[in-house]
């Protein structure tokens, strides 16, 4: 197993090992006195070097005897081949070592470089993870070859992203790859991403996806559909919205779009109190249940913050003026008095 044989050894003459060599024939001079003995001839716990030759790679070792005698299996590997090899046993059981074709550098360069095939090819081919494939790739030195993303430049990617709002996913078919190497690139390029508002306002206004929205809401099988997906029911066990028609038409995307469009309008901010931002409301000047061609014309809108809107805060709009058959004219007069009491 590796021992290079014939090999004679250099030792001294001690008295824990003297009778071992007696026994074997060797001629006792005096205690410290340097011999030659056969290498198969060195008592067990011997720490004298010897000689191992790699059955692998045929490299010599220098290796005490007794760890020599500890090794298992049939054949030696030494440390620098077992880094390229796994342990197993062949068919009568004795320990071996096999190659591991990742882990060597000729096989793996003509694979990833000459053939020139994709890492994650070679790893499934292997059984391995990608990661896994490419630590070996740079542990033995093979050269870089262009990746997919050498052309996603930061300008480039700023461009797609920023510019013409392009999602992860649109750009990483674009080149190709996957989405989570997209939102890599973007963190490592400092490129800061979207707000959710911001993300779905360019879904809906400017990829047409309130359109789609406004299609699938529009029929009466999708609303259908939708109701019965919330209330776990089946499609044929429909019996009727369970919500009121004013109640979905305050959650569809109309009414949505059409309290942005308020808000925008008065700037965010209360056309009472005049304060902006914050927990705002969008009040319908005709009442909502009564007109409903004005239910999403922006002119029949106004900015309210919560207190001046809401019923269960004193001296608020609907506190005053209940909650239906609202008017413009209490609107107009709601604003005036609360105006005077600001004075």
């Amino acid at each position: 197993m590796g021992l290079i044989l014939p090999q004679k050894i250099k030792i001294k003459w001690a008295t824990t090992s003297r009778q071992h060599y007696i026994d074997l024939g060797y001629n006792y001079t005096s205690i410290g006195d340097l011999f030659e003995v056969d290498v198969e001839d060195l008592s067990k716990g011997s720490t004298n070097v010897v000689k191992i030759k790699c059955d692998y790679c045929e490299n010599i070792v220098d290796m005490e005897w007794k760890q020599y005698l500890n090794l298992r299996g049939s054949t030696y590997c030494c440390p620098k081949c077992i880094k390229h090899k796994k342990k197993t046993k062949d068919e009568n059981g004795n320990l071996i070592y096999v190659e591991i074709p990742y882990r060597n550098r000729d096989w793996l360069y003509n694979e990833y470089i000459i053939k020139n095939r994709e890492a994650a090819d070679i790893a499934k081919q292997c059984g391995i993870h990608q990661r896994t494939l490419r630590e070996w790739i740079s542990m033995l030195d093979l050269p870089n070859k262009p990746t997919k993303t050498d052309k996603l430049t930061k300008e480039i990617l700023y461009d797609l992203y920023r510019v013409q709002h392009k999602s992860s996913l649109e750009i990483a078919k674009m080149f190709d790859i996957t989405d989570g190497a997209v939102l890599y690139w973007l963190r490592k390029y400092n490129i800061p991403s979207y707000s959710i508002s911001e993300a779905v306002n360019f879904y809906l206004y400017e990829k047409g996806g309130i359109e789609k929205a406004r299609e699938n809401q529009s029929t009466m099988e999708n609303r259908i559909k939708s109701s019965c997906r919330q209330r776990g029911i089946s499609f044929e066990d429909f019996d009727g919205f369970a919500v009121t028609e004013q109640h979905m038409a305050r959650n569809n995307t109309y009414y949505k779009e059409w309290k942005n469009k308020v808000f925008k309008r008065d700037n965010y901010t209360c056309q009472c109190c005049g304060k902006r931002g914050g927990n705002l409301n969008a009040h319908h000047l005709y009442n909502f249940s009564e007109y409903e061609d004005l239910r999403y014309d922006v002119d029949n809108g106004i900015t309210f913050c919560e207190h001046c809107h809401l019923i269960n805060y004193p001296n608020s709009f609907h506190s005053i003026y209940g909650e239906k058959g609202n008017t413009p004219e209490q609107v107009y007069e709601f604003i005036k008095m609360r105006q005077k009491e600001a004075v």
